[in-house]
Order: C-alpha cells, then structure tokens, then sequence
C-alpha cells in the first residue's frame, strides 16, 4: 500500500516506510508525533478487516492493554485508517526496537548455540505463561514474532492474537489457511479446531526444535504437504542430527510436539520444567512405546512399512522373495488395497485379485494369506447377505490358512493371518487368537499390520491400556497406516479421552480422506464432543463412501448425531431408514451396536435392546467390548435389561474402558 506512505494516523503518527509483511497484515516504521519518537505501526490486510469489523477489532485489541510483562512488546494505540477506496483498515501500535526477528538470526546461523536457544525459549515461554494466565492464546508463535534485541527477548502481536480468537475469525487469511504458519501451527489448529494454551506450547516447541536442528520439526513444498506430513509422521529425534542436545531436552521437545494435547505438558511452566531438567518427564504418545509392551521382542530400529503395511514374511531373520511372476506381485498389491479399504467393494475386489494370483502361482503364500484375510473380513463384517453364504466364507477362510500353514509353518504373516481365523471360529476366547499373534510377533516384530491385529485382540480381551500400546507401537512403525491412526483414536474415544481421539481421528482424515473408519471415528467422537456439526459432515462422509452394510451403520451415526443436538424428528426419520438397510443382513457386532445406538440415542430403549438382542453368539468378545466401552451405551446402563446382556466379566481397574 504505498499510498499510505506520508499518512498521519490516529493524529500522531506519520507512516514513514513499510517494514515487512505478514500473513496478517503489514508493519510500517512510523513517527509517533507528540512523544518524538518511532513506533512500529501494524495495518491489517483488507480482507480480514472485513471479516473482524473495525469497532469490534479496535475494542478487543484495547482489552489487551492488561497484558503486561518485560518479554512482551505491549500495545500503544490502535484505530483505523481508510485506504484510497474508502475501506476502513484496522490499526495498532507497538514501540519499535531497533533488534532483529530471531527468523533473521536463523537465516545467518541455520543453528543456534544450545544455552542460547534454551534462554530464548525460556523467555517466549515466560511470556506465554503470563498470558495464559489471562485466558489469552497466542496462536501465531513463530520466529517472525519474535524479537531479539542485545540480551533481551520480546514476543510480539499478542494483540491481534486476542482479536481475532474473541470475534471467531480464525480459520482463514490472505493464503486461505488457519490463523497461523503451517511450520509451527499445531495440528488442531491446522484443522482450524478449538485451541488452547496447549496451542501455544506445540508452537514453541517447534522454534526450539529449529533452534537446535537448523529446521522446523516438519517441512515441505507446500502448506499442504507440511500439515499432511504433520498428521502422517512423529517429529524426528533431535540428536541424530544434533548429539551435544541433551537428552531430556530432545524428550522434553519430543513431548511438546505432540499431536494429540492431552499428550503434550499440561501447561508451558510444565514444558520449561523438563527443558531445564529439573522435572522427568514421561514420554507420551509415539516418542516410547507402553510400558505394557516393554517385554515383547520388538526390534528397536524403527521399521516405516510403506503402503498398507503388509510385509512378505516367512521366517524369522529373513523376508520373502518375491514373486517370480511379475504379474502375481501386482495383482498381490492389488489384493491388499481393496482389502485395506474395509469396504465390501474393497473386499470384494481382493478376494479376485488374490485368486488371480494363485491360479497363476498356487505356492505363492502371501496370496493364500491375503485370500484368507479377505473372506473373514467379508465374514466378520457381513459383506455378504444370508447366513448360509456367510458361513461359507469362514470355511473358505480356514481351507486357505491351512494351505498357507501347510506351505510355510514359520511364516510371521502365516500366523497373523491363522490369529485373524482363530477369533471368528471362536469369538468367546481371546487366548488362541492372541497366542498366534504372539508367535508372529516372535517372528517379525516389524508387521503392523500384526501389531494392528494385537491391540484388538487386546482390548477384545479386556486391556484397553495394553491395546492403545499396540496401536502406538503401530502407529510408530507405520506413521501412515490409516487403520493403526484410527482405532488409536477409537481408542481415545473408548477411554473417554476425546480431545486425543479427535487429534488422532483428524490424523486418520488427514493421510487418506476417502478412509471410511476414519470418517466413523470422526463422527463418534465428535458427537461426544458437542460438535454436531462435525459429527454429522463425518457421518455423511462415510455414508457416500460407504456401501451396502457400511452404509446402515453411517445412518445410524447420522441419527444419533441429529438426536444429541435435539432435533429427534430428523434423528427418527433417519434411523427408520438404518432399521431398513440393516435388516437386510444378520447383524454383525458393529450393525447391531450402531443401530442400537441410534435407537438409545432417540430415548428408545425396547428398539435399543432388541437390536442388541438379534446378535448371537452373546458372548462374543468383541460385542461384548462394544457393549462395555462404546460412550452412546452410557444411556442404558442402568437398564437392568442391558445389564444382563454384559456376559463377560469387567476388566480390572486401570486396563478397561
């Protein structure tokens, strides 16, 4: 805007040159009039002061003249100017310091000193704290934003940070982002959620995380590639690059950088307790696996399995070769998508593409396994209508386990695959299935797909702690397995740990949006939540992708979402039409809890039970599993009728749900 150079605002300030540029406006060195003196002048950009409104910008941005502190750079004035078209733009003014940004010290040093970038986050946390305290996030934390100037640190634009959170503009600007640089914006913020001082901790972390390693924890060519890769990796560690870092410090970042807030420090004095050194801090998240899997033979070198996770194992210490045939390998990987979709297409399309594959190399073992994972999920999960084709395709399963069994006995995925078999021939006792999952861990610790199957095969069993270890160890291993992101949200969700299990469900969402578990995760977490809205976008997002039974089960998800937020004629309508769609199948354990669900959800507690009513065996683990740890059978446990339906004893304090 070089028009406003020469301009007087606010009657004392002459705007002498244009500083810089932000995402949220432009600063400019101005002569403040009547105190002789520069001040830095920051003018919003025209499309966010259109979106704020001047008054309500210039009346929250006052309210900010409480904020006081030495490592804050505290507001002068503000007011507004109008530009050449008459648009009113919103204004403030800060002191100017005659220092640099500590972005323009990493462009000259890449690298700071250690005690150095430790005294500099020391001082940006204490300005944190000091508005948190008032119930102020920043959430634009950044080196631009910060100010060094001699031995002094200042953090600036607490300000406009106030503004824009108290009148709700906080999701676009100028480039159509949230509030917020991609680098160091944390990831619910990324997704434009509801933040708090957590927030601001994620976003320090990141600054010091740049201090240390010359670069932001998470980078890429686009805003898009680095929140992506955000959702889809854990922040590398910092000694690899850096050895002299100390060791808490690296755990202490590690920790901040967190994707979910409940496992970040609860507050920033916490955060700066653990860089110091003075407190020991647990490692939380996919920095260490559980405790609860510490004894199990995992390998400690970290193993990413690229695409749907699944490895060509066959005896411990060694891997497959492949396929001989080029075209049984792509049909193979071709069997692995569709199955991976967990959709009854998906599965349809593995089921013919393993047996292509085996009509051309019946000795090729992943296609017998592969073929066998294919019928007992069509199995477990009622892709197919009638009894009497369902029960053949866990015949079909066990007939090509056994040919697998037969080829190769050592074989990791062999076992996996005979454990998957294991838990639908007998769904009322875990012990087998986890027994051979055991063994094909003994084999490859590196499968998560394995690792994936274990965590459900604990919280079948009763141990949800043990099982959301499982989860993060495969999470770990795979950063993008999309089934390991979503069941670590569902199991946030079973917890009870709702802010987790949405972080991990946006994760799930944000490395494949087209994942149908992904969008039901979302959904149910977001009803629990209050945030309906969310709920029922996710919900509808799995309807359109969903088919035949997956489709009764997003309905039903549809109703309880309308039902929650008071609008029980919309829940009712839809929930007559998951009464229809899902009577098409034998309810499988899913069908019978979601539709029940719904039924709960509407105050129809006869509808509820005899949904729950139609399911056999009663004592199937994982119905059971849902009966006791799904939040929406909250509303009926004091119905002596659903009590009764609890067949399996309650899990000890601590590992349940």
């Amino acid at each position: 805007m070089p028009e406003l150079t020469g301009r007087v605002v606010g009657n004392r300030y002459r705007l002498d040159r244009e500083l810089g540029r932000g995402g949220m406006g432009t600063v400019w060195l101005a002569h403040d009039e009547d105190h002789d003196r520069p001040v830095a002048l920051k003018i919003l950009h025209p499309e966010l002061a259109g979106a704020i409104g001047v008054d309500r910008f210039v009346r929250e941005v006052r309210l900010t003249g409480q904020l006081q502190h030495p490592n804050i750079i505290p507001l002068l004035d503000s007011g507004s100017i109008a530009t050449a078209d008459g648009q009113p733009l919103p204004w403030y003014a800060m002191p100017y310091l005659a220092g640099e940004s500590l972005r323009a010290r990493l462009a000259r040093e890449r690298q700071l000193p250690i005690d150095e970038a430790l005294r500099i986050a020391e001082a940006v946390g204490a300005a944190l704290t000091a508005a948190h305290a008032l119930g102020i996030v920043h959430r634009d934390i950044k080196p631009d934003n910060v100010i060094l100037t001699g031995a002094q640190v200042y953090v600036v634009d607490f300000g406009i940070a106030k503004a824009l959170a108290d009148t709700e503009v906080v999701r676009l600007t100028s480039t159509g982002l949230a509030i917020g640089t991609p680098a160091y914006m944390s990831p619910e913020q990324s997704m434009a959620d509801r933040v708090d001082a957590r927030s601001d901790q994620y976003s320090l972390a990141a600054i010091l995380y740049e201090m240390l390693a010359g670069e932001p924890p998470f980078s890429g060519p686009t805003a898009q590639a680095i929140i992506a890769r955000r959702f889809a990796e854990a922040a590398r560690a910092i000694r690899p690059v850096r050895s002299t870092v100390p060791d808490h410090v690296e755990r202490a970042v590690l920790r901040a950088l967190e994707r979910a807030p409940a496992d970040r420090f609860p507050d920033v004095p916490t955060f700066l307790d653990a860089l110091r050194g003075s407190a020991a801090p647990v490692p939380s998240g996919g920095y260490l696996r559980s405790k609860a899997l510490r004894g199990w033979p995992v390998a400690l070198a970290l193993i990413l399995v690229a695409g749907a996770g699944w490895v060509l194992t066959s005896r411990a210490g060694g891997a497959r070769a492949p396929a001989t045939d080029p075209e049984v390998t792509v049909l193979y990987q071709r069997g692995v998508r569709g199955y991976d979709r967990r959709t009854p297409g998906g599965n349809a399309e593995a089921v013919a593409a393993f047996s292509a594959a085996l009509r051309r190399d019946s000795s090729f073992v992943p296609a017998w396994t592969g073929l066998a994972k294919a019928y007992a999920q069509a199995y477990a999960r009622a892709f197919v209508p009638g009894a009497r084709g369902r029960d053949s395709l866990l015949q079909r399963a066990l007939a090509a386990v056994e040919r697998a069994l037969a080829l190769d006995s050592l074989s990791a995925d062999v076992w996996l695959t005979r454990a998957i078999v294991n838990r639908l021939v007998d769904p009322t006792d875990a012990q087998p299935t986890l027994r051979s999952l055991r063994r094909a861990l003994a084999a490859d610790s590196s499968s998560v797909l394995t690792w994936w199957n274990y965590g459900v095969a604990l919280t079948d069993a009763g141990d949800l702690a043990a099982g959301t270890g499982a989860f993060r160890e495969c999470v770990r291993r795979g950063p993008a397995y999309t089934q390991c992101l979503a069941f670590l949200a569902l199991a946030h969700y079973w917890g009870r740990q709702y802010d987790s299990a949405a972080a991990w469900a946006d994760s799930t969402i944000a490395v494949d949006p087209n994942y149908l578990l992904g969008r039901q995760a979302a959904g149910n977490v977001a009803v629990e939540r209050g945030d309906f809205g969310r709920a029922l976008a996710a919900f509808d997002a799995a309807r359109r992708i969903g088919t035949e039974v997956e489709h009764a089960n997003a309905v039903a998800g549809l109703a309880v979402a309308e039902a929650r937020a008071g609008r029980l004629r919309e829940a009712r309508a839809l929930l007559q039409e998951a009464d229809s769609l899902g009577a098409s199948y034998m309810p499988n354990a899913h069908t019978a809890a979601y539709v029940a669900q719904a039924h709960a959800a509407v105050g129809d507690a006869d509808g509820a039970l005899a949904w729950l009513g139609r399911f056999e065996p009663r004592g199937d683990i994982h119905f059971q599993f849902h009966l006791r740890c799904d939040p929406p059978f909250d509303r009926l446990r004091n119905d002596d009728r659903f009590r009764a339906l609890l067949v399996t004893p309650s899990p000890p304090r601590g590992q349940g749900c």
